[in-house]
């Protein structure tokens, strides 16, 4: 999208998985459905830029994924996110993902602020910052990660913006620190592509593409394919809509 319009959001890149033996390897894997960051389905990597003041946008995505021999996941998410004073846009965030019969459930509170609001002629920078708790199944809610993730924006061609992102994520159930990171570009206009390259310091990346298509009146519709590379092979499919008022 261009830079005058501000981007549209939902949160992104992957879940940490809390530590139960039946869903661990799984979540940590294919649990890819936005859940720590803001950003643009079908982009996965994080924009410099916030929305309108006083503007309101709500988004929901579902997806399955796999990996080679594992049972199939299922998941959705949902997001609430709105423009405020200071170039600050917070937002709420829940998603669940459902394998083998048990269920996993997140819920998270976020907030990106831009310190330089990205323009044709010029990068933007800016932060994200979250909290989450998390659900396991036969357990009660619990608080689980902290994440701060540095963002960057810029026009790399006419229509093309690229964003790099460079975090951190703090589990409190593994009790460990990671560096997460991703690459991503975009192209401009009521049809967009999208491609991500992302991951962290604890596996092989992932890489994704997507693409979303304006409707009107504020509605949207997005479609992405990731896998990871990974043995074995991890791959999801998610479709998503978008309402902005």
């Amino acid at each position: 999208m261009p830079f005058a319009p501000a981007h549209d959001t939902t949160l992104a890149a992957p879940i940490s998985s809390a530590p139960r033996a039946s869903l661990k390897a799984l979540a940590a894997g294919l649990c890819l459905l936005p859940l720590t960051g803001l950003a643009d389905r079908p982009l996965v990597s994080e924009t410099a830029d916030v929305i309108a003041r006083d503007a309101c946008q709500v988004e929901a995505a579902a997806g399955h994924g796999r990996a080679s021999g594992a049972p199939k996941v299922r998941e959705w998410s949902g997001v609430i996110t709105c423009g405020t004073a200071f170039d600050t846009q917070p937002a709420l965030a829940y998603a669940s993902s459902r394998v083998a019969g048990e269920k996993e459930e997140v819920l998270l509170l976020g907030t990106k602020t831009t310190l330089q609001m990205p323009g044709h002629s010029r990068p933007g920078w800016g932060i994200a910052y979250s909290v989450g708790g998390v659900k396991l199944p036969g357990a009660s809610w619990r608080r689980e990660e902290f994440n701060v993730t540095g963002l960057f924006t810029a026009e790399i061609a006419p229509s093309l913006l690229g964003h790099g992102n460079l975090g951190w994520n703090r589990s409190r159930s593994l009790r460990q620190d990671t560096t997460v990171w991703s690459l991503g570009v975009e192209t401009v206009g009521d049809f967009t592509v999208a491609a991500d390259f992302f991951g962290d310091d604890r596996g092989r990346p992932f890489v994704s593409a997507g693409a979303g298509w304006v409707l009107g009146k504020g509605l949207s519709v997005n479609a992405a394919y990731a896998t990871r590379f990974e043995s074995p092979r991890v791959n999801q499919l998610s479709a998503g809509a978008k309402l902005v008022f």
